[in-house]
């Protein structure tokens, strides 16, 4: 399991406002088959948000895609 909060936390910072659910939007399918309810609201309110290392990459791909730089 990893925690994705750093990543997104990376992408609000380098990405425009509506980053968090550009994202989501992307891997939504993934979140579904994996039974995960992510909001931008509850990525904010979240201290950690652990998942698979599969989806974490994924989730890393398109937040990378998204904002157009590698995230280190």
């Amino acid at each position: 399991m990893r925690d994705i909060k750093p990543l997104l936390n990376w992408a609000k910072q380098h990405g425009d406002a509506n980053i968090y659910d550009r994202i989501l939007m992307k891997v939504m399918p993934q979140l579904l088959i994996n039974d995960l309810k992510l909001t931008s609201q509850k990525i904010e309110a979240s201290e950690r948000i652990e998942v698979a290392q599969e989806l974490y990459d994924l989730i890393a791909e398109k937040a990378q895609d998204l904002v157009g730089k590698s995230y280190v």
